[in-house]
C-alpha cells in the first residue's frame, strides 16, 4: 500500500497546474505579438516620416539652388506637383513664397519711449533731454526715418520659402522652411531728411 500511495505522488501534473501553465503561456505570447505588432506600426510610421524628410530636404536644396526670381507674382503663391520619380509617384510637394513682415518699429519704440517717459515723470525725474519738446521730436523724426528705411529694405530683401512634402496615400506630411535672400532687390540707405 505504501508502494500505491508513492506512484500517486509522482504520476506528473493535475489538470489544474497544466491549465495555469497555459494560461499564463498565453498572456505572455498575447503580450509579446501586440508589442511586436506596435514595434512593426511604428517601424514603418518612422520609416515614412524619414523619407518625407528626405524628400522634402531635397526638393528645398533644389528650389534654393535655382531660386526663382523673387517678385510680388510670387507672394501667396500656393502651387502643388508631384515628384516626378516612379517610386516616389503616390508623394507631392507643395510651395508657398511669402515676403517678411515686419512690424512697425516706430510704434514699438514710441510706446516704449512714451512709458519711459511716464515712468520718469512719476519719478520726478527732471533730466532735460526728456522734458525738452523739440529734441524729443526731432529724434523721433529720425527714428521714423530710420525705422521706415529699414523696414522697406528688409521687407524687399527678405523672403520665406515653406514647402510641405506629402503621402497622397497616408495623409502624413513633413514641412520645411527656409529664409531667402532676394540679391536682386537694391538696398535703399539713403536718408532723406
Amino acid at each position: 500500500m505504501n508502494r500505491f500511495f508513492h506512484q500517486k505522488n509522482q504520476s506528473g501534473f493535475s489538470l489544474l497546474e497544466v491549465m495555469i501553465a497555459i494560461t499564463v503561456f498565453a498572456i505572455f505570447i498575447s503580450a509579446f505579438l501586440v508589442s511586436q505588432g506596435y514595434n512593426v506600426s511604428d517601424s514603418a510610421l518612422s520609416e515614412e516620416q524619414l523619407r518625407l524628410h528626405m524628400l522634402c530636404d531635397q526638393k528645398m536644396q533644389e528650389i534654393l539652388i535655382d531660386t526663382p526670381k523673387l517678385t510680388n507674382a510670387l507672394v501667396d503663391l500656393k502651387e502643388t506637383k508631384t515628384f516626378e520619380e516612379d517610386e516616389f509617384k503616390n508623394y507631392s510637394w507643395t510651395i508657398e513664397w511669402k515676403k517678411l513682415k515686419v512690424p512697425d518699429f516706430g510704434k514699438i519704440f514710441a510706446s516704449n519711449a512714451a512709458q519711459e517717459s511716464n515712468d520718469s515723470e512719476a519719478s520726478g525725474d527732471d533730466d532735460k533731454y526728456y522734458n525738452d519738446k523739440n529734441s524729443s521730436q526731432r529724434n523721433k523724426t529720425v527714428e521714423n526715418l530710420v525705422f521706415t528705411k529699414l523696414k522697406e529694405n528688409i521687407e524687399k530683401v527678405i523672403w520665406q520659402v515653406r514647402l510641405t512634402v506629402t503621402n497622397k496615400e497616408t495623409k502624413y506630411s513633413y514641412t520645411l522652411s527656409r529664409w531667402v535672400t532676394n540679391y536682386d532687390e537694391p538696398i535703399q540707405l539713403n536718408l532723406s531728411f
